[in-house]
């Protein structure tokens, strides 16, 4: 094993670490939903995506539009998502995230914020100098990742959920 495997592997087991610890955090609010996967999975998508169609949602996800149907049917009696009509084609509806979803979501996504500022102000100031920039190093290389899984999808055709970016 080369020198960098070694440290791509203890970086990574750091980083484990660190998910346990944060994962054991029961005020965690994913913990305090009543979501299903597949719900969490709708949500997420239109989180990340912003909204879109059933049919575009049972595309993404491999199910049939009648698994898509019910699953957003339980979505919208939790007042988590809403439909509206396509203001392109009125035939098409929208499915879309209501506030109460999107907070919810929200919190979900960013759980940990609070628990993580905690433990960087444990640390010195140059301590935070390494972590910004380890930090900054990752974003760049994950912008980058995503940037070319999106080229080699758009290459093969399989495009990705309209929209891109939240609004």
């Amino acid at each position: 094993m080369t020198q960098r495997d070694e440290l791509i592997a203890d970086i990574m087991a750091t980083h484990r670490q660190l998910q346990l610890l944060f994962a054991s955090d029961r005020s965690d609010p994913l913990f305090d939903s009543q979501l299903t996967v597949p719900q969490l999975k709708i949500l997420l998508l239109l989180y990340l995506h912003g909204g879109t169609s059933g049919q575009e949602l049972s595309r993404v996800l491999g199910v049939r539009m009648a698994t898509v149907t019910g699953i957003v049917d339980r979505l919208v009696a939790g007042r988590l998502v809403g439909r509206r009509e396509d203001p392109q084609d009125r035939r098409v509806r929208r499915i879309e995230l209501t506030g109460h979803g999107a907070r919810l979501i929200d919190r979900i996504v960013t759980a940990g914020t609070d628990r993580q500022a905690r433990l960087l102000a444990r640390l010195e100031l140059d301590e935070l100098r390494t972590v910004a920039s380890a930090g900054r190093l990752l974003v760049d290389a994950a912008e980058t990742d995503v940037t070319e899984a999106e080229a080699a999808a758009v290459e093969l055709g399989s495009g990705q959920i309209e929209g891109a970016g939240r609004e």
